[in-house]
This record gives C-alpha cells, sequence and structure tokens, in this order.
C-alpha cells in the first residue's frame, strides 16, 4: 500500500481514538503504528527496533528526569514548603488590600505552585487559601480560575513538567534544551497577565464589587482535610528551600544530567525529612501512581513517532501537504493551528494536537524551521486551551474547590483565553520568539 495513504490513515485512526474513547490513548499509539508497520511489510524483529530506539531516546531526554522530578516535588510538596512561602507573601499585604493585590496574589501563588509541574496540585495550594480573600471581596471566581490558568500555563515552560517532557519527545530534543527555549514564551505572557489585570479589575469595579477590604490573619483558612499533616516538616523549611533552590541553579548551569540532580534532591529529602521507612515507602508510592500515566504517555508517544519517523511516513505525510497548500499558508501553518487552539480544544481533547506534532516539525523542517521553533507557540499555551475546556479532568478539579459550573466557567473563559492566547503569540512574534 502507498506510505502516504497508510501515514494519512495512521493519523486518522488515532485522532478519531480521540473521540471514541473506547481504549486508551496510550494503547492506540501503541498498536496503531504496529498494524501499519505490519501492512507496510516490516517483521516484527524491524518493528520491535524501531520502537525500542525511539522509547529509549525519549527516556534518555525525559523519561528518567520526570521519574525523579516526580518522587522529589512529591515529598517537597508534603513538607510544607509551598503553604509556607505563600503565607509570607500574603502577609506582605496584612491590612489593606485591594483587588488588584487580590489577582497578583493569585498569579504569584499560581506561578509558585506550578514549579511542582502538577497543574491538580497548583489548583490545591492557590483556591483554597485565596478563596475566603475571594468571599470577602466578591470577586468573581471563574476571572479567579482564568487568571491562575495563565499564570499557571505560562509556568509550563519547566523542563520536569508533562507538557515540556511530552512535547521534548516529539520535537527529539533534550527537555532542558525545550525548556530553555520556551522561556522567552513564559515571559511574553507577562504583559498579557497585567492586561487580564486591569480587565477584571474594571468588570469588578462594574460589577459593584469592593474595591478594597481589611484583612487580617483570623480571615485566612488555610484549607485542605489536615490527611497530610502527619509529613508535614516546619522546623526543616530552610533545609528545603535551600535545597529547591540548590536544584533550581543546578538545573539551569546544566552541569550534570537532569535526572542526577532529581535523584540527589530525593535522596537528601528522604535522609533529612523522612528518615522512617513508613513515610517515605508511602510518598514513593505515590509517586510512582503519579509517574505510570507520564510512562505510559511516554511510551506511546514513542511507539508513534518511532515508526512514523523510522517508516519515513511522516516526509510521505508532509509532502503530500506542502505540495497541496499554498506555500505561505504552509509555513505558518504551525501558528494558525496554534491561535486557534482554545477554541478547538473546548470541543475536543488536546490529544488531537498531540497527534499533529510529527507532521507539523516535518512541515517545518522544510522552512528552516527547528523542532522546538515549531512547538513554542503551543506547549504553554496549551494549558490555556486544556483549562478552558470540559475534556480535561484537572479543569473539574480547579472550578468544583471554587464552586462553579463547568458549563459557566467555560462559556466565559473560551473567548478570553482566546484573547490571550492570540496575544502572547503576537507578542512572541514581534519579539522573534516565535517564528
Amino acid at each position: 500500500m502507498n506510505l502516504t495513504v497508510v501515514a494519512f490513515l495512521m493519523v486518522v485512526v488515532v485522532i478519531a481514538s480521540v473521540f471514541f474513547k473506547r481504549v486508551p490513548m496510550q494503547l492506540i499509539l501503541c498498536i496503531v503504528p504496529i498494524v501499519c508497520c505490519l501492512i507496510l511489510g516490516y517483521s516484527f524483529p524491524e518493528i520491535g527496533d524501531l520502537i525500542i530506539g525511539s522509547v529509549n531516546n525519549s527516556m534518555k531526554a525525559a523519561g528518567y528526569m520526570c521519574m525523579f522530578a516526580m518522587i522529589y516535588f512529591t515529598m517537597l510538596g508534603k513538607t510544607g514548603m509551598f503553604p509556607k512561602l505563600i503565607r509570607s507573601l500574603l502577609k506582605l499585604f496584612r491590612g489593606n488590600i485591594n483587588v488588584y493585590a487580590v489577582m497578583v496574589i493569585t498569579s504569584a501563588i499560581a506561578a509558585v505552585s506550578m514549579l511542582t509541574a502538577q497543574v491538580v496540585s497548583a489548583y490545591l495550594i492557590v483556591f483554597p487559601i485565596m478563596l475566603p480573600l475571594y468571599k470577602k471581596m466578591n470577586f468573581d471566581r471563574i476571572a479567579a480560575m482564568i487568571i491562575a490558568q495563565t499564570s499557571i500555563a505560562a509556568m509550563c515552560f519547566v523542563p520536569w513538567g508533562i507538557a515540556v517532557v511530552n512535547s521534548s519527545v516529539f520535537a527529539g530534543v533534550d527537555a532542558l534544551e525545550l525548556s530553555r527555549r520556551l522561556m522567552p514564551v513564559a515571559v511574553c505572557f507577562i504583559p498579557v497577565i497585567v492586561l487580564q489585570w486591569i480587565y477584571f479589575g474594571i468588570q469588578h469595579r462594574k460589577q459593584g464589587g469592593m474595591m478594597q477590604i481589611q484583612w487580617n490573619e483570623e480571615d485566612h483558612s488555610a484549607g485542605g482535610d489536615g490527611k497530610d499533616e502527619a509529613f508535614l516538616r516546619p522546623g526543616l523549611f530552610w533545609f528545603n528551600f535551600l535545597l529547591f533552590i540548590g536544584v533550581v541553579v543546578m538545573l539551569s548551569l546544566n552541569k550534570m544530567p537532569s535526572f542526577i540532580i532529581f535523584m540527589i534532591a530525593s535522596f537528601l529529602t528522604i535522609l533529612v525529612d523522612y528518615p522512617n521507612p513508613k513515610d517515605y515507602q508511602k510518598l514513593l508510592k505515590e509517586a510512582g501512581e503519579k509517574f505510570y500515566p507520564v510512562l505510559s504517555m511516554l511510551i506511546g508517544i514513542s511507539t508513534f513517532i518511532g515508526v512514523f519517523q523510522g517508516t519515513d511516513m511522516v516526509n510521505a505525510l508532509a509532502g503530500a501537504v506542502v505540495g497541496n497548500i499554498p506555500v505561505l499558508l504552509t509555513r505558518y501553518i504551525h501558528i494558525v493551528l496554534a491561535a486557534l487552539m482554545v477554541v478547538v480544544i473546548r470541543f475536543m481533547p488536546n490529544k488531537i494536537y498531540n497527534s499533529m506534532y510529527p507532521v507539523l516539525l516535518s512541515i517545518g523542517s522544510k522552512f528552516g524551521l527547528s523542532g522546538p521553533d515549531v512547538l513554542a507557540p503551543f506547549v504553554c499555551n496549551m494549558t490555556l486551551a486544556t483549562g478552558s475546556s470540559p475534556f480535561t479532568p484537572t479543569t473539574h478539579v480547579g472550578v468544583g474547590i471554587l464552586g462553579l459550573e463547568i458549563n459557566d466557567y467555560c462559556k466565559k473563559a473560551v473567548p478570553l483565553q482566546t484573547i490571550s492566547n492570540i496575544l502572547v503569540i503576537l507578542i512572541a512574534i514581534v519579539f522573534g520568539v516565535v517564528r
């Protein structure tokens, strides 16, 4: 069968599986490419070589780092270091606090919380802490969710995050390399976040909300059910904080493999914070439960990429696309699709975009664009889209904590985040961050 036809069928079947949801995406990404290889006449040993080579490359680039990062940040989150940092931030505004300060604090806490690289963790930190302030000021909680989500999106450049890990596999680059490429994109979020503060501040005033309130410690409730209190280590705050700073510095210096940095950090955290086997075994189990979905998706993506590239399907399909679309549109197809993704993902899962990455990367290479160049407008900005979609489980967590109705939230979030997404991309284009 014609190589281009098989490549087209493989992409269509993978995209269709997103809608039917009859089989987990991880397995679809494995089984469909194998069947396509068999149709093209490849033997099982040949298929195995394509897959194993791709999986090994993915694990070397991102998998091992992600595994040890999950262990470290699972334990660090339990120590209580992040909530203590946040309480210190809140104390800076003790006394009079206005609506703009509430929005600034929301953004700051969401950004700091996203260092855990877990959107759910960020929600569980920022919203229980800030909810009493929202209620006392009668601040629109949909606006709060949008503001937090935008700051979370800006922080999705962290190399241990699933967005960078998965995208680095598609781009065929090291996760740290892609992360550095995304940092300027993250900076482009800052003016958009400021514009959101201004917009929601004006809306709050128009709705007759309180512009300023008196805040004190008694008004604040940290929330939570206290089930993790046994893991708190308030007396070891400075050890954990300095170790965390050391990890960030070592990652930025790029003097050793990132997975070794997180391995050492995990070891020291266990040694100092959780020397009791009963404690660290529970935390390792929790980290393992977080890592398993990541690992299975990495294997699925690697299988898809290994077959797509190893059989040369990607070049065949990209050649067909380039030959039938005007050159001007083809050159900027990745930017056009990125600008539309908030609206698209409102009505379908984001994996439809992931399945198109190989084709976009191949098309981009024909115009001299590297993998990171093509994916630059997608990785961070994708969180604006997934955070505005009912297809994303984490969105339900956020709106649930805030007591919102998911459809009401998405109805308001999609147009605002579409504008935010386009503004970020335009700013990035002006400054040459997105090509």
